[in-house]
């Protein structure tokens, strides 16, 4: 369906149509005093006081006459307020859903949707591309609606002034001319639209270079690369103000047009007036009204200049806001169930849609996870490990065959319900710029402080949170006041007061030192009764234990069994665990392979 700027606020007027109807109304008598009241107030004054040599006036009444002027001005002032101010804060709320709706669509989409998309550019999209938009509601609320009013109350003036005056030139001179004053914003509409569009990629680039200069901070300055940082912003940037001027160039030609075109038509004007010998009360009656009918022109073509110059972020919110929902809940007929954990894979495919080749990150993968027991998945980087796991919440959905969960199809259980009962501790834990209490608390928001403390204690974590500040205090972005190991303790945390019946991990040790890494084995070995728990790990340490091992490679599962069978039974493993091992070259490591074998 294609939207246009006014079928997308429309959407949003349902809530407040009275305010609307308002501003609307104030619109109209601003239209009206404008090009219908003040050149007939005009005509009555000029033709009474100045042509009028037959009476006199006392000073009363020329004061009464006189106070007609400020009297319309007044009223069209305040009508034009009020209609300004109702428009806009339509066009302010509409701005507010509408962030709001593109917010919420990004929360819903999968994580293939943020794999294909540059962070920068969807920054863009929820903050920049709105803003363009909501600049131009509000030209619109100030000018589009009643400059249209005005010109057609300038219309109904003349109409009535040329009845009464008996002549209709003037009026002629107007409907012959008013199609050649849209003749220069049809000519460069096509060039505003598309010097816009290139702009607002242009932006997208110059945000997506900052975020990722952020990011790198680190990196950036380690590498010494501070001046090609420097030369690649400074070249988005120059690329940028390039387009803005485009941009500008070609909307703001449309002005000195229509003032050219209107300059001429108000020449012709003044020398019909000059040879016809028209009274100066009708001349300057008509003359008013031909204004307030050229003038709405003029302003409405600005508008619509501004229209087409949001024409490229108007596109990219709809792309959003359209965009088809790859993953989502089978609705009322959902599965809504307590879950027990045992996950069965039967031929499961799956594509990387990002990928350019037809390569599949998974492929025929056949094997069950079991209720209430520790699974461990081993391989060698870009096995299919971490896909494999992010199958499980519905963060990806499989390209081909299915995956049961107690015996039901995945895609058949409320998403929610499935989300709420499955914990998952990642190798890089996010922390929120909140108290490390509200962090904890992610999974379980009822929690109390005890129950926070228990499960802080639990993950080793209570000791530094003290020392930063306690509870309440603020973790900084990206959690930047803690260590790896720390963030990930926190995390670990986080799924423990959960207390969900899945939980998974991640590589959730690997930033631990190793007396952190005992007391946190000791910690799941204790929280993770009846759970059923599925970690990637490639320290032997931490899956030695493990009810059962699954090994991958190149995307296909290979084989399964405790870590003392496949030993025995795996060459593909016991040169994981030899190379595991034997790379610390370190005696401890040496002795621990041959503790092993």
């Amino acid at each position: 369906m294609k939207h246009t700027l006014w079928s997308l606020s429309r959407r949003y007027l349902s809530t407040h149509k009275f305010l609307f109807m308002a501003a609307l109304m104030c619109g109209v008598i601003y239209g009206l005093m404008s090009g219908f009241g003040l050149p007939v107030i005009f005509e009555k004054v000029f033709r009474q006081i100045f042509e009028d040599t037959e009476n006199s006036y006392t000073c009363g009444q020329i004061l009464w006459i006189a106070g007609l002027i400020p009297v319309g001005f007044f009223i069209r002032g305040i009508f034009g307020y009020l209609s300004t101010y109702g428009m806009n804060r339509c066009g302010l709320e509409i701005l507010n859903h509408l962030r709001a709706d593109i917010f919420a669509k990004l929360q819903a989409m999968p994580l293939s949707f943020f794999e294909q998309k540059h962070s920068g550019d969807l920054v863009n999209r929820v903050v920049n591309d709105p803003k363009t938009i909501q600049d131009v509601l509000l030209e619109i609320a100030s000018e589009f609606f009643k400059q249209p009013l005005q010109m057609l109350a300038a219309f109904v003036g003349l109409i009535y002034l040329s009845i009464k005056n008996g002549d209709f030139v003037l009026l002629t001179v107007f409907l012959l001319t008013l199609p050649v004053c849209f003749v220069p914003v049809r000519l460069l509409r096509y060039r505003v639209k598309e010097s816009s569009r290139c702009m607002q990629r242009a932006e997208a680039e110059v945000t997506e270079c900052v975020v990722e200069n952020l990011r790198a901070a680190q990196e950036i300055r380690t590498f010494l690369l501070e001046k090609s940082a420097l030369d690649k912003a400074k070249g988005v940037m120059y690329r940028l103000a390039n387009r803005i001027q485009t941009v500008v160039q070609w909307q703001k030609l449309q002005q000195p047009l229509m003032e050219i075109v209107t300059a001429v038509i108000l020449a012709i004007i003044f020398i019909y007036a000059y040879y016809g010998h028209i009274p100066f009360s009708v001349f300057s009656s008509m003359g008013t009204a031909l204004y307030f009918a050229f003038d709405p022109i003029k302003k409405m073509s600005n508008t619509l200049g501004q229209v087409h110059r949001s024409t490229g972020a108007l596109e990219r919110i709809v792309e959003i806001l359209e965009m088809p929902m790859e993953i989502q809940s089978p609705g009322k007929d959902a599965y809504a169930n307590a879950i027990k954990g045992e996950f069965t894979f039967q031929g499961v495919d799956f594509i990387y849609e990002r990928l350019m080749d037809a390569t599949k990150a998974l492929q025929g993968i056949n094997l069950t996870f079991s209720a209430g027991k520790w699974s461990a998945l081993v391989g060698p980087s870009g096995a299919g490990k971490s896909t494999l796991i992010k199958l499980l919440p519905r963060l990806y959905d499989v390209s081909g065959g299915c995956i049961l969960l107690d015996g039901i199809d995945l895609r058949r259980w409320s998403l929610e319900n499935l989300r709420s009962q499955i914990a998952v501790v990642s190798q890089n834990p996010v922390l929120f710029n909140d108290t490390i209490a509200n962090n904890l608390k992610l999974g379980c928001p009822e929690a109390d402080d005890a129950a926070v403390i228990e499960a802080a204690k639990a993950a080793y974590a209570h000791e530094f949170i003290l020392a930063a500040g306690g509870y309440h205090a603020w973790v900084g972005e990206n959690g930047n006041r803690f260590s790896g190991g720390q963030r990930q303790r926190l995390a670990i945390a986080r799924a423990f007061l959960k207390n969900a019946p899945v939980l998974i991990l991640d590589e959730a040790t690997s930033a631990l030192d190793s007396e952190s890494e005992f007391y946190i084995r000791k910690a799941i070995d204790r929280l993770t009764v009846g759970k059923t728990v599925i970690a990637i790990a490639h320290r032997i340490s931490t899956i030695q234990n493990a009810h059962c091992i699954y090994l991958f490679d190149g995307g296909r599962f290979i084989c399964q069994g405790t870590h003392a069978a496949l030993l025995k039974t795996s060459e593909s493993y016991r040169q994981l665990v030899e190379k595991q091992l034997l790379d610390t070259e370190s005696e401890e490591g040496v002795c621990a392979l041959e503790v092993a074998l």
